[in-house]
């Protein structure tokens, strides 16, 4: 999927909180390179391996989880990327797993619907 119809970007990865309101878009938690690539290529529609996306409530969870994991797992620090929620509404589907570990809803962007 193309990242310019997606309006696909790099945020802050500041003031991010478990209160937030869900707002138009969905987020992305993830290691400096697969952000690049993502920027650079695209979002891929992957039923075997799909993209777990969350709401804004969801990513100071995400945050924490990649920061806390044993060391030296992500000795860099996570991007946080986002894109439209209206452009891939109808390839998400409900991750209820992730959804209760981040306290925010959470989906897996398949292409399978």
């Amino acid at each position: 999927m193309d990242t310019n119809e997606l309006r696909l970007s790099a945020v802050p990865a500041t003031g991010f909180s478990p209160q937030a309101k869900p707002d138009s878009w969905l987020y992305l938690v993830t290691e400096p390179d697969t952000a690049t690539r993502l920027l650079a290529d695209g979002v891929p529609l992957r039923k075997t391996h799909p993209l777990l996306l969350t709401e804004r409530g969801g990513v100071a969870h995400w945050l924490t989880k990649m920061t806390d994991d044993p060391p030296g797992l992500f000795a860099i620090t996570p991007v946080v990327l986002r894109l439209r929620r209206t452009m891939v509404s109808e390839w998400l589907e409900p991750d209820p797993d992730h959804s209760a570990e981040f306290s925010a809803p959470c989906y897996l962007l398949s292409g399978s619907r």
